[in-house]
């Protein structure tokens, strides 16, 4: 979902996994704020622009996929 407040945006995803506590680990290094309930994890996004929030999006969604195919090795 994508929201636009006061000249911000913002985007939530949220994921179902039994790895989500891996998952949320993978995005200390993003600009996001995470939220793990049980196996779902929230994760939001703002940015002061469109273009803001769309490069922090792609970032983020590397950051997941990288990590969910690295636990898929894994486990």
């Amino acid at each position: 979902m994508v929201t636009k407040k006061n000249n911000h945006w913002s985007a939530t995803i949220s994921t179902k996994s039994s790895d989500s506590a891996a998952l949320e680990a993978s995005l200390a290094c993003e600009e996001v704020e995470c939220e793990l309930k049980g196996d779902e994890l929230f994760v939001t996004i703002c940015g002061i622009s469109a273009s803001d929030l769309r490069a922090k999006y792609n970032s983020t969604m590397r950051s997941l996929r990288a990590a969910s195919e690295t636990l898929s090795v894994i486990n």
